[in-house]
């Protein structure tokens, strides 16, 4: 049977190299599973009835993917850090240390004593860690990405590690909790990061884990040519379930604090290219146009009003969000 091909809807199609693809077993359970479906980068999807995660079973050469992650922030997710963006980041960080119910609910599960220490896995320009340090809580990070390294360490003062977590973890104190988010479907082998992440964890410590829900895919090739995740973020290497949540539980011996779906996906102008500071510039310009500010905010009441208000993103199921902690 020929695999269906799914068609592009995220423009940021990462252009691998097809011909120097490396094929995996299940990169949680090793076990393997036939492609079932091809992403619209080519690349082959399996489904593991095992661990219940779905998963590319051949992988880009490694070259690729540094290559892609080597410009992440200036290519396939251009970002603007001009000294406002960093104001601005500085305020949300502020606001989203008290609205955040992810975090929130991180800081009520904790149960080590004194200063929180937390360390993001994968943490880009240090968003996540400027609203916990806000809380009072001690920071640190690490990620891959040159340009985010030297963001965090620079504007925000958080020591951000260049490296991924099992080559770096021994050279960082045991901490209160570990934040995986929107990390865990990166790695080409994401046991060794989870592995490492508990290893510095505290006795009674906390794993955090929020990435796309791959359990809205189903477990038929129905089901899974309908869920959007499989068409866009092509760097995406897997996408856990539930049952994956529950596997990698039992697996560690970890206890299972929470766990539920959250959110929607994020389309708005993902089938178009948006360039670095373009989104910054267009702001600027109508700044200077008379009475946009007062048009913008009348649109914006007159879009939620016909679209019934904004969405509950507690009501959504698109990523998966889970707190496990170290026994």
């Amino acid at each position: 049977m020929v695999p269906v091909i799914l068609k592009p809807l995220d423009v940021r199609i990462p252009k691998w190299d097809i011909g120097r693809l490396n094929p995996r077993n299940c990169p949680f359970c090793k076990t393997a599973n036939n492609t079932v479906l091809k992403r619209p980068d080519q690349l082959p999807v399996a489904f593991c009835n095992t661990c219940g995660c779905c998963y590319l079973n051949s992988l880009p050469h490694l070259s690729d993917i540094i290559k892609l992650y080597d410009g992440y922030y200036h290519t396939h997710r251009p970002t603007d850090l001009s000294e406002k963006a960093v104001l601005r980041m500085i305020e949300n960080a502020r606001k989203a240390s008290k609205t955040n119910w992810q975090l929130q609910t991180l800081l009520k599960l904790n149960t080590g004593s004194g200063q929180m220490r937390i360390l993001d896995v994968g943490c880009g320009f240090g968003r996540f860690l400027l609203a916990a340090r806000s809380t009072g809580a001690n920071v640190i990070g690490c990620d891959l990405s040159p340009e985010a390294c030297k963001f965090a360490n620079r504007k925000l003062d958080i020591t951000v590690h260049q490296s991924e977590l099992h080559l770096c973890s021994s050279s960082i104190d045991s901490v209160d909790a570990v934040v995986m988010n929107d990390f865990i479907e990166h790695p080409a082998n994401p046991l060794i990061e989870i592995q490492a992440a508990i290893s510095i964890l505290k006795p009674g410590g906390l794993l955090f884990i929020h990435t796309p829900n791959g359990g809205e895919a189903g477990t038929t090739i129905e089901t899974a040519i309908k869920w959007v995740g499989f068409r866009v973020d092509l760097e995406h290497l897997q996408y856990l379930s539930p049952h994956t949540v529950n596997w990698l539980s039992q697996k560690y011996g970890l206890r299972i604090e929470r766990l539920e779906t959250s959110g929607f996906p994020g389309l708005s102008g993902i089938d178009t290219q948006r360039k670095p500071g373009a989104s910054s510039t267009t702001r600027e310009i109508a700044k200077k146009i008379p009475g946009i500010s007062k048009l913008a905010k009348i649109l914006r009441i007159v879009k939620t009003e016909i679209t019934g208000g904004k969405r509950d993103l507690r009501l959504g199921s698109y990523h998966l969000f889970t707190i496990l902690r170290k026994l």
